[in-house]
């Protein structure tokens, strides 16, 4: 969509950045005056537009399609979003002064409801009012299943026409972009002031951009990081422990072993080499066990799965590095312990 995109929705911005999705909920505090104003009094806000989102079903000759997004905008939306046309053309400003029944539709409501055909000129219905489909978006990446909009599953409709069909004058996002991305905090700054000067000085609004859009996910996903990594340091820490227990079971049981090294001239550090090199090898078998399994498990998920999941060949050596690393750390206590041993009381062990 950009990185100069600048959005104000409803509900006051949480502390911590982002949006307050719980104040966002309710009916929006945003109007169409808080459109005009900013159209007056903020000229640096490119390609200003206003969008409306519907409930309802898209259907074709009773055919139902749920998982459209529905969407009045104004004729702007398409320069701010980006969007662009695979066949067809725009709502334009004429469509929006005559609240025309017309309809743009993203790629996935074109394959879904009109396999082989060419959708121009065809009918959808939504509310019991038909939409004629002037236009047809370009495929684009979407983040729908992390969250984020589907814009292929859009049906979008000129503004006034979607107020009309809905008997209120509902404001679900107000977006402009900034001239470039070094002007984005003036414009936000203006903005704010503007609509919090239309709002008498009442901040039940937020003015956000895309860095702070990211910044919401990012601190969910920092914190599913933090409890994943604090998960697998557990799993090391047990794992090694485990190791570590083996491994002075091999001692205790290798002791006579030990003994007549030493006797026939092994050193302290031969011995201690031995053990350690047996304890890394055992994690890094385990390492590659578990490599396997990943793969097996990566292959055996369709190759159309909504979230992409590949095999890093820097990620897996890492990780069997990692292995290597915990044979080291948890290897070393049985290793010295098994290099210290006297040999003549070694020998003697029963």
């Amino acid at each position: 969509m950009g990185t100069n995109l600048v959005t104000v929705i409803s509900g006051k911005q949480a502390s911590g950045g982002g949006a307050n999705i719980s104040a966002s909920l309710g009916q929006s505090t945003l109007t169409e005056d808080d459109f005009l104003t900013i159209q007056k009094n903020v000229p640096e806000a490119e390609n200003l537009s206003i969008m409306n989102l519907i409930s309802g079903t898209i259907k074709r000759e009773g055919n139902p399609l749920d998982s459209a997004v529905i969407l009045g905008g104004s004729p702007d939306v398409v320069k701010a979003f980006n969007f662009k046309l695979k066949t067809g053309r725009f709502l334009n400003q004429s469509d929006e002064n005559n609240k025309g029944k017309f309809a743009v539709i993203g790629s996935t409501v074109a394959e879904k409801l009109f396999p082989n055909e060419n959708p121009l000129g065809k009918n959808l219905d939504t509310r019991s009012t038909k939409f004629e489909i002037v236009g047809v978006l370009e495929k684009r990446d979407t983040a729908s299943n992390l969250g984020g909009p589907d814009f292929n599953g859009l049906v979008m409709m000129p503004i006034h026409t979607s107020w009309d069909l809905t008997g209120t004058k509902q404001i679900f996002r107000i977006t402009m972009q900034a001239k470039d991305s070094n002007s984005i905090n003036s414009l936000k700054s203006t903005v704010k002031a503007a609509v919090l000067n239309s709002h008498k000085n009442e901040e039940d609004f937020s003015v956000l951009s895309q860095d702070d859009l990211l910044g919401t996910v990012n601190g969910i996903l920092n914190i599913l990081t933090a409890m994943l990594g604090a998960i697998s340091m557990i799993s090391l820490l047990v794992g090694g422990i485990g190791i570590m227990n083996i491994m002075l079971v091999s001692v205790s049981e290798r002791t006579r072993e030990i003994g007549i090294r030493k006797a026939v001239g092994a050193t302290q550090g031969a011995i201690l080499l031995q053990f350690l090199i047996e304890s890394i090898i055992l994690t890094m078998l385990g390492g590659l066990i578990a490599i396997g399994i990943f793969a097996a498990g990566v292959s055996a998920i369709p190759k159309d799965s909504p979230i992409p999941i590949q095999l890093d060949p820097t990620v897996l050596l890492l990780a069997l590095g990692f292995s290597a690393f915990v044979g080291i750390i948890f290897g070393i206590v049985p290793a010295v312990g098994a290099s210290r041993k006297h040999p003549i009381e070694a020998l003697r062990y029963e």
